[in-house]
């Protein structure tokens, strides 16, 4: 074995630790009562080089005398993550982990002797966390969501939000018994990607994928590592979130349903798949798109589109009314024509997709069962009863249902909802302006005429009927882009779901770690990090990096908004929303202004953030899931 120079535990404290799990838990069954009273125990004791986390506490496999511990050793001057290996002298080692290192081989108090071996634990060591959770403890593999109610937590930088989500959770399933965790989340093919993709990024193109510097199968290994070391045991989701398919060309599409499968391939340990086909809706289908297709034309492209026996198994399969025990929805032919031309190549493409990833599951993952998402939330159309209906109806009788079903509610990313009609300072963007460039033509007409100018009245009526179609199908409305969303509009979308709803959120755990840096002094290190990044954000802007966007940086600046983001409480409408939305795509670029020449990337320096600062985002990462759960109730 390889024993470091200097190790990073003291080994007479983790003698001391290994002889007081064996004396307690010898001869007993495991179980999180006991790991609690052995934690207790350990506390009592005061290590000072050794941070143990009794959660992750559990038994070898094949040799009953041998435990496996997850600790933080701080002997030297950063903390390093270790599994520690705990023996009698009389056990054999391990043959899992061919990394461990001695620590000691010792006779505490005079009595039995015992070994201690190390094995590098940080969520870097994939491997070794791959082994703990397959081969030691499989409690810590996530499992598919169902029908459980989830906050799913995006995790741009996933050593820090991720403790802290896993903290939030055990929180709350402690004081309501419900178990809201999905905590290991991002698009798979925008803010994280492949490891080849990541690797070979040079930043100078902020909106291209991977812009996290977090790969897909890094984010797995995290969620793994936190949930071991948070002792997490009530089961957890693991999302690829929007595996994106985008091009304007056949060939375009081609290539890139060709990377989106070997994304899948990365994310095979993955639980839940949300897929996003919504670029190959044909928008003009739709009366709301400003030059919409006749209905010769419609008939034209129905027939081009489906063969004679799908556009008669079509036609037939949505001739009978619906009723999904709050409404009853019919379908004229003509409805069916248009929804067809609309979807059908999102949804022929989405069967693909699904059989994919049944496929892979099969072969390569760790568990066969998992969650699918068709996306229809980034469409640009807001999302009507009749249009999910027939979108998952169409997925489920062809044998690919879903169980997460994610309309356009009208949620901008980061962003609030309006709550009322006109903008001012106290409520921020009002419906009117919200509005005004999107394809969503019927909005505020039927606040005005149907709910008494009460925008927050009407959403609420939306989502009771979109959220009584999800249930239709044993699904549960899945609500994407729910950073930066106002209480009030927490507090609808709970009562018209009833509680059954997965709410995703991603951007404002990162928002509260800028929060964080620029609130240092100003000669603080960390707050210069975060000026420059400003600057670099701007700087991009100034080169249209952002597209249409990017004017949006001088207007804040005019404004008077600065680099602030606003107040995290009333959604930010008092901030420089430019940088609320685009300043985490920076992470991903070089530190081009830094001083001395150190132009690494500026999420390798964040990922370096010293403790007590990343100790304050977690508080408030934390704070803000609470936070969300408690508005989210029925």
């Amino acid at each position: 074995m390889n024993v470091p120079f200097e190790l990073p535990v003291k080994a007479s404290e983790a003698a001391a630790l290994a002889d007081l799990i064996f004396q307690m838990a010898e001869g007993k069954a495991l179980t999180d009562e006991l790991r609690q009273r052995i934690g207790n125990r350990v506390a009592a004791l005061e290590p000072g080089t050794l941070e143990p986390y009794l959660g992750s506490l559990q038994k070898d496999p094949t040799h009953h005398s041998a435990y496996y511990i997850a600790v933080d050793g701080r002997a030297l001057p950063r903390a390093e993550p270790l599994l520690l290996h705990l023996t009698l002298a009389s056990s054999p080692a391990s043959p899992l982990f061919p990394r461990a290192f001695l620590i000691g081989r010792m006779r505490p108090g005079g009595g039995r002797e015992v070994v201690v071996n190390a094995i590098p634990f940080s969520s870097h060591d994939g491997p070794a966390i791959r082994t703990f959770v397959e081969q030691v403890d499989r409690v810590f593999l996530p499992r598919p969501q169902g029908a459980l109610p989830a906050i799913a937590v995006g995790n741009r930088h996933p050593e820090i939000s991720l403790p802290a989500a896993f903290a939030a959770f055990r929180a709350i399933h402690k004081k309501t018994g419900v178990n809201l965790a999905s905590t290991v989340q991002l698009s798979a093919t925008r803010e994280m990607s492949t490891d080849k993709v990541v690797a070979s990024r040079d930043g100078e193109n902020p909106a291209a994928i991977g812009h996290t510097r977090v790969s897909i199968r890094h984010l797995y290994e995290t969620g793994l590592w936190a949930a071991i070391r948070a002792g997490w045991r009530e089961g957890y989701n693991a999302e690829a979130d929007h595996f994106i398919i985008s091009g304007s060309t056949e060939d375009e599409i081609a290539q890139s349903v060709e990377f989106t499968k070997e994304s899948i391939h990365q994310a095979a340990g993955y639980t839940k798949f949300t897929t996003d086909t919504s670029r190959l809706f044909d928008l003009e289908a739709d009366p709301r798109h400003p030059q919409p297709w006749s209905d010769a034309e419609i008939d034209q492209r129905f027939r081009q589109i489906l063969t004679p026996e799908e556009a008669a198994w079509t036609l037939d399969e949505f001739s009978r009314p619906v009723s999904t025990g709050e409404a009853v929805y019919e379908f004229t032919q003509a409805e069916v024509m248009r929804l067809a031309v609309k979807f059908c190549r999102s949804l022929k493409l989405n069967e693909e997709l699904y059989d994919f990833i049944r496929q892979v599951k099969l072969h390569s993952g760790p568990g066969r069962s998992f969650d699918f998402e068709p996306s229809i939330d980034e469409a640009e159309t807001l999302t009507t009863p009749k249009e999910l209906l027939f979108y998952m109806h169409w997925l489920k009788a062809r044998g690919r249902p879903a169980q997460l079903v994610p309309p356009n509610l009208g949620f901008k990313k980061r962003q609030a909802y309006p709550v009322a009609i006109e903008t001012s300072p106290d409520t921020g963007v009002g419906l009117r302006d919200y509005v005004w460039h999107k394809m969503w033509p019927e909005l505020l007409p039927r606040v005005l005429s149907e709910f008494g100018g009460r925008p927050l009245d009407e959403f609420r009526a939306r989502v009771s009927e979109l959220a009584a179609v999800a249930r239709y199908f044993n699904g549960t409305l899945s609500i994407h882009s729910g950073s930066g969303k106002q209480a009030e509009v927490l507090e609808q979308i709970g009562r018209a779901t009833g509680g059954r709803w997965n709410y995703k959120i991603s951007g404002e755990l990162q928002l509260q770690l800028f929060d964080v840096l620029c609130e240092q002094p100003p000669s603080s290190p960390w707050r210069q990090l975060y000026d420059r990044m400003v600057a670099r954000c701007e700087e991009f802007a100034s080169r249209g990096a952002f597209g249409e966007e990017s004017e949006l940086a001088a207007r804040y600046r005019q404004m008077g908004r600065g680099s602030y983001l606003g107040d995290s409480s009333r959604g930010r409408v008092d901030g420089n929303l430019f940088l609320v939305f685009w300043l985490g795509n920076v992470i991903g670029s070089r530190d081009r202004h830094a001083p001395e020449g150190d132009w690494r990337f500026f999420k390798d320096k964040l990922d370096e953030l010293p403790e007590d600062l990343a100790a304050e985002v977690q508080r408030r990462n934390t704070k803000y899931i609470l936070w969300l759960a408690e508005q989210l109730r029925p």
